[in-house]
C-alpha cells in the first residue's frame, strides 16, 4: 500500500498540475471573486515555481557543496550505487540511461581507479503496472561489456524504494560478510534520505552526491525574472523528496 500511495502522490505534488486545476476551477466557477482568486493563485504558483533564482537558492542549501572525487580515490570502501538510473527497451534490446545515470558513471570512474574495489548496485523494479526486467540484470551485462570484472560487482535486485535499498543491501553485506563501511552514491537531492536509511541499517556512510541540480556557475540576468519551464519541472522531484523524508521519519525508516 505504501509503495502504491507513493506513486499516486507523484501526480499530486506537481506544481504545474496545481496551476491547471486552479485554471479549470476558475473556468467553471460562477462566482467572480472565487474565479479571480483562482486565476491569481494559478499565475502566482507558476511564477514562483518557475523562478530559477529562487530554486537555486533553495536547492544549493539542500544539496550542499558539490564534492571533488579526490578524497574518494584514496579509500577502498565498497561502492554502493542506488539504481533507478536506466530502463530497458525489450523491443530493441537496448538500455536507455536517465539523468540519474551520473550515479553509475561516477561509480565506474572510482572503480576504474581501483579495480579491486567492490561495486554494489542496489535496485529492483519500481514499476507497478507491469512486470519489467530488473535493472540489475541488464546493468550487469552492460558493465561486463565495458570491461568491468564481474567478480567485483554485486547486485541487490529486490528493492523498490530507498528504505528497501538499505534493508536488502544490508542483508547482502551480511551474507557476504562484508564490513558495512561504504561510499554511498546517489543523486545529491536524494542523499540526505538515502544516507539516513543506510545508517539506520548499521552502515557507516561516506556520501558522494551526483546529478546536482545546483548551478555552480553565476546566474544570468534572465534567471532572476524570466520563468523557466526547466525549473518548473525540477520542483516535483524536490517536493517528492521532502515528503519522502517526512514519511520515512514517521514510519521509523530513518
Amino acid at each position: 500500500m505504501f509503495f502504491l500511495l507513493s506513486k499516486i502522490l507523484g501526480f499530486i505534488i506537481i506544481p504545474f498540475n496545481w496551476c491547471i486545476a486552479l485554471l479549470l476551477g476558475a473556468r467553471i466557477s460562477k462566482k467572480y471573486r472565487l474565479k479571480k482568486i483562482m486565476y491569481t493563485a494559478a499565475v502566482s504558483i507558476f511564477l514562483l515555481f518557475s523562478n530559477t533564482f529562487l530554486f537555486q537558492k533553495l536547492i544549493t542549501n539542500w544539496e550542499g557543496p558539490c564534492q571533488a572525487l579526490n578524497e574518494h580515490y584514496k579509500n577502498a570502501k565498497p561502492l554502493v550505487i542506488l539504481g533507478g538510473l536506466s530502463s530497458y527497451d525489450e523491443m530493441v534490446k537496448r538500455i536507455h540511461f536517465k539523468d540519474a545515470s551520473d550515479r553509475l558513471l561516477q561509480g565506474i570512474l572510482l572503480h576504474k581507479n581501483n579495480p579491486d574495489r567492490l561495486m554494489i548496485i542496489s535496485g529492483g523494479s519500481a514499476e507497478i503496472y507491469f512486470t519489467e526486467r530488473p535493472e540489475a540484470d541488464y546493468l550487469n551485462e552492460y558493465l561486463i561489456n565495458i570491461g568491468i570484472d564481474s567478480s567485483k560487482v554485486a547486485f541487490e535486485k529486490k528493492s523498490r524504494n530507498t528504505h528497501e535499498n538499505a534493508f536488502y543491501t544490508a542483508a547482502l553485506f551480511d551474507s557476504l560478510q562484508i564490513n558495512k563501511d561504504i561510499t554511498l552514491i546517489t543523486s545529491a537531492f536524494h542523499m540526505k534520505r538515502a544516507q539516513q536509511c543506510f545508517e539506520k541499517m548499521g552502515f557507516e556512510v561516506s556520501p558522494l552526491g551526483t546529478q546536482y541540480f545546483s548551478n555552480h556557475q553565476a546566474l544570468k540576468p534572465a534567471d532572476y525574472f524570466i520563468p523557466s519551464l526547466t525549473t518548473l519541472q525540477l520542483w516535483p522531484i524536490v517536493i517528492k523528496e521532502w515528503l519522502g523524508l517526512l514519511v520515512y521519519k514517521m514510519k521509523g525508516y530513518i
